[in-house]
């Protein structure tokens, strides 16, 4: 897994709190799975905060990302 650095003037992200306080991160993906196949294994960084691949809507073309809380650590899971 490897790390992106999100910049909100070239790429459109929108950031949401939800009412548990967990920050989350949607992108827009034009191309649908393309790009979303591109970052779903990245750990996302915006504004300092870090975001791991949730899911994404291929009826809305956006992807969403969840924000690590802090004091938790990054999980992968392999399939073996």
């Amino acid at each position: 897994m490897s790390n992106i650095t999100i910049d909100s003037k070239e790429i459109r992200a929108d950031y949401r709190v939800s009412t548990d306080g967990r920050g989350w991160l949607y992108i827009s993906v034009p191309n649908g799975w393309d790009d979303v196949k591109k970052i779903s294994k990245k750990v996302l960084t915006y504004e300092g905060r870090k975001f791991l691949f949730s899911g994404w809507n291929s009826d809305r073309n956006d992807c969403f990302f969840k924000e690590e809380l802090a004091g938790s650590s990054t999980v992968v899971a392999r399939f073996v």
